[in-house]
Parts: structure tokens; C-alpha cells; sequence
């Protein structure tokens, strides 16, 4: 018994073949869309943190995040100070910043980061009457203790660059002010914990006294210069 089958130039073939080509390609509209929404999302959420979690002022002029790289690239912004630090005077003024994350910071719970680059143009380290670290209190707050602080967070290779350094001690009876144009430069180094980014800076600032002891995880101007 013979069986009629469509011809390949059939109506029916091409009806086929016409509703298969638009789902396709609607699929790979609706893969594009949702991407596309995610990469606009997570910059909102991450100034959404920033502010919710610190009580810090933000704003860049760009803020990029590519969820399947782990990459989040920052340029030309400015951070502010929480409440007690520095009376409305900024933290930060932020050339550039780029890092890169290892994917399985996703399923471990030490975040890994293969490297990040900073760049300031100025950066305003604040101690208050109770001895703390505005950037203390900022990377313990956003990142918590053990990631912001401690060992949780980890960068294999660190890049930081800082044109003027503005040094504001209110933790003893007779306040200080500097302000250093320093021009640092150091390339590849190892951090542990979100403020290692920093380590070089505060061994610096160690060095010539211009901070109390223990702040910035450096115990004291000897300790700073024999680990330089």
C-alpha cells in the first residue's frame, strides 16, 4: 500500500518550516531581551546595596556588570562618606575600577576575585572620635567582617593607583589634616579581604605616622615598613 507523503515545496512542509524558523528566532529574541534586562538590573541593584547597606552617596557615570564574565567595570565616580565621617566630604573619586571574579565564587564561600584594578584621583582616609576607619567601616559594612576585613575575600592580583591621599584624625584631642599627593603606582600584589586593595597605601601612611596604630589592619610604622 503506497502512503502519499507532502512534497518537499508542499504548503504543509512550509507552514512547518515557517513556524519552526519563528520560534527560533523568537527564542533567541527572548534569550537576548532577558540578558540584556539582567545586565540593566544588576548595576541598579548594585547602587541599590551600595546605599541601603553603607549609608553612603553614590554615583558613576558608568557601571557595567557582565554576569557570565564576573566582570563589573566602574568609571569616573564618587563615593561619599557614611554619617560621622568627614561632614558630607567624599571618599573617593574613582577614575576606574575593573575586577574580575572566579566562577566558582559562585558555589564557595570564599569569593575569589583573579583581579582587580584601581584608579583615584583622591581618596580621603577619615578616622572618627571612636578610632574607626571610614574605609574600615565601609568594607565591613558592604561586604561584611569576614569578606571585608578578613580572609573570605581573596585577590590574586592587584593593581592600585592613587594621585592625592587627604588624612583626617578626630580620634584624639588635637584633630589633624593632611593632604599628600602621593602618585602611587604598585602593580601585582595579593590582598585578602575587600580593603587588602588598600594594604600598600596604609603601609605608606604607616611609615610616616600619619595614622594611629592598627589602623588599617598595620600595627605600627615598624611592623609597615618590614613588610613593604
Amino acid at each position: 500500500m503506497s502512503v502519499d507523503r507532502p512534497l518537499v515545496g508542499s504548503p504543509i512542509v512550509s507552514r512547518r518550516g515557517g513556524v519552526l524558523k519563528s520560534a527560533f528566532f523568537f527564542g533567541l529574541f527572548l534569550s537576548a531581551a532577558i540578558t540584556l534586562a539582567w545586565m540593566v538590573a544588576l548595576p541598579m541593584a548594585f547602587d541599590y546595596k551600595l546605599e541601603k547597606d553603607t549609608g553612603c552617596s553614590w554615583g558613576a557615570d558608568r557601571l557595567a556588570c557582565n554576569p557570565f564574565g564576573f566582570n563589573i567595570m566602574i568609571e569616573n565616580a564618587v563615593l561619599g562618606n557614611a554619617q560621622g565621617f568627614g561632614g558630607g566630604r567624599p571618599m573617593m573619586h574613582i577614575n576606574r575600577f575593573e575586577a574580575k571574579a572566579k566562577l566558582k565564587t559562585l558555589i564557595s564561600g570564599t569569593a575569589e576575585i583573579e583581579h582587580a584594578y584601581l584608579d583615584l584621583d583622591r581618596v580621603s582616609l577619615i578616622v572618627d572620635e571612636q578610632g574607626q576607619l571610614n574605609l574600615e567601616k565601609f568594607a565591613k559594612d558592604l561586604f561584611g567582617e569576614s569578606k571585608g576585613l578578613g580572609n573570605r575575600l581573596r585577590i590574586e592580583h592587584c593593581h592600585l593607583k592613587i594621585k592625592t591621599v587627604e588624612i583626617m584624625d578626630f580620634s584624639s584631642s588635637t584633630p589633624t589634616h593632611k593632604a599628600l599627593r602621593l602618585s602611587v603606582d604598585i602593580d601585582d600584589y595579593e590582598a585578602e579581604g575587600a580593603l587588602g586593595i588598600f594594604k600598600p597605601l596604609f603601609e605608606i601612611v604607616a611609615r610616616a605616622e600619619y595614622l594611629p596604630e592598627g589602623i588599617g589592619g598595620i600595627a605600627d610604622a615598624k611592623t609597615a615598613i618590614s613588610s613593604f
